[in-house]
């Protein structure tokens, strides 16, 4: 597997149609969570810092810094189990994306109402490898319109937009006749004609 693509999660069952076939699945980048992972990190080193700095009628100082640092940590382990809950989906007829920790939320865009796709990669995309998609829909706003942090966004576009393009599939009802045989109504000359007279 892939870095990014996720296993096919139960819960997708209940968004899914039984005949709907899954072309992206994955997680946003890891690199989403740079800021609460960042903060905890150099809380660390503040930590130090009080500790080196502040005498012993100080404590209630560094305590009070050790409390913060312990909410900076369960806001990384909250950040880090929404972050693996959120996925976004491709199929062959929709885009969607389900996130939420606790209240579950799904937002979706067929596919027939995207009107123009393009991603962003700055720098620091292209040297992590993640971008952001933009959607557009027919003047309207849709709920799934920017999906930032895209993992391998060269490839998740490649197999995006060759759902978007696709010709529609025929159905088993769809009967063409075979090449060369003419039109397939029948013609019927009137018994009056001039030629006949």
């Amino acid at each position: 597997m892939a870095v990014g693509e996720v296993k096919r999660p139960k819960e997708l069952e209940r968004y899914l149609v039984p005949d709907e076939r899954i072309v992206v699945i994955q997680r946003r980048h890891w690199v989403c969570l740079w800021q609460p992972i960042l903060l905890v990190v150099g809380w660390v080193f503040v930590l130090g810092w009080l500790d080196t700095v502040l005498g012993q009628d100080q404590r209630l100082l560094f305590d009070a810094a050790m409390w913060a640092w312990f909410f900076l940590v369960l806001r990384l382990v909250w950040r880090v189990l929404d972050w693996w809950r959120d996925v976004f989906i491709a199929t062959d007829r929709r885009l969607l994306s389900t996130y939420g920790l606790i209240t579950r939320k799904v937002a979706m865009m067929p596919l027939g109402k995207v009107t123009d796709m393009s991603y962003v990669r700055t720098i620091p995309g292209k040297v992590l490898g993640y971008g952001t998609f933009r959607l557009e829909s027919a003047g309207q706003d849709q709920a799934l319109s920017t999906i930032q942090f895209v993992p391998r966004p060269d490839e998740t576009y490649r197999q995006i937009t060759t759902e978007i393009f696709r010709p529609p599939a025929r159905r088993a009802t769809d009967v063409r006749p075979p090449p060369g045989s003419g039109s397939a109504l029948p013609v019927v000359e009137p018994d009056d004609v001039w030629w006949k007279r």
